[in-house]
């Protein structure tokens, strides 16, 4: 008896070893999830901050760079909050980037804090980068808020190198569409004129919508704001 009891206690002394063994390299492997799973999220954030640099400097390249230009090209796969300055020719972002990883039941996630400098030189800009302090990305409410005229103004400069390019159907594809906050609810094409009905929101604030009628043509662009209404309807 002595022996079989032995034997059964020996069984659950395995059994038990067994069980604890399991749980330690669960535990361990979803240790090693999580650290491979916030490595990658600081990738993301090095990838999206290597990105925007790129994409500040192709788009500075013609001597002039647009609110709206640095609002296509500051993007991250979390959400990102920037500041826009300009001194003397000289424009300064400073923007935070999030990097999200899902894994398991959980996930993990990285963020830093970036401010990019573009030179002033014409087609020589360079953009310098560099992190700061996570405080340096507090910033104050409304300080993204620009007036819809504002923005129209930029979407007409666009516009115009847009239709000096590749004409009014260059103008319908162009990039400028492509802006967060910048909804183009109609368009078309006739007698070599794009008319775009646009609606602001978003990059101008949440607060503040304008509606606009564009028309592009080689000769000019207009930009003309309408009523609210006017952007739930079509053209004609």
């Amino acid at each position: 008896m002595a022996r079989r009891g032995g034997c059964l206690i020996n069984g659950c002394l395995g059994v038990l070893l067994l069980a604890l063994v399991l749980v330690v390299g669960l535990m361990v492997s979803f240790w090693n999830s999580g650290r491979e799973a916030e490595a990658d999220a600081r990738d993301q954030v090095t990838a999206d901050v290597d990105a925007t640099r790129a994409r500040l400097a192709r788009a500075a390249a013609d001597g002039v760079l647009l609110d709206t230009e640095i609002e296509r090209a500051v993007r991250s796969l979390g959400k990102t909050s920037k500041a826009i300055e300009r001194r003397e020719g000289q424009v300064t972002v400073t923007a935070r980037f999030i990097g999200m990883v899902n894994f398991g039941f959980g996930g993990r996630d990285a963020s830093g804090c970036y401010r990019f400098d573009v030179g002033r030189t014409g087609a020589d800009r360079t953009v310098g980068v560099r992190e700061l302090p996570d405080k340096a990305c507090l910033f104050p409410s409304g300080m993204t808020y620009r007036e819809p005229e504002a923005v129209a103004e930029d979407i007409s400069t666009e516009l115009r190198t847009a239709v000096a390019d590749g004409g009014p159907e260059g103008a319908r594809s162009a990039e400028v569409w492509q802006t967060g906050g910048v909804e183009l609810r109609d368009s078309e094409v006739r007698g070599g004129q794009l008319t775009a009905l646009v609606q602001l929101s978003g990059v101008t604030g949440w607060h503040d919508k304008g509606c606009y009628e564009f028309r592009a043509a080689k000769s000019s662009v207009t930009a003309k704001r309408l009523k609210p209404e006017g952007c739930y309807g079509r053209i004609g």
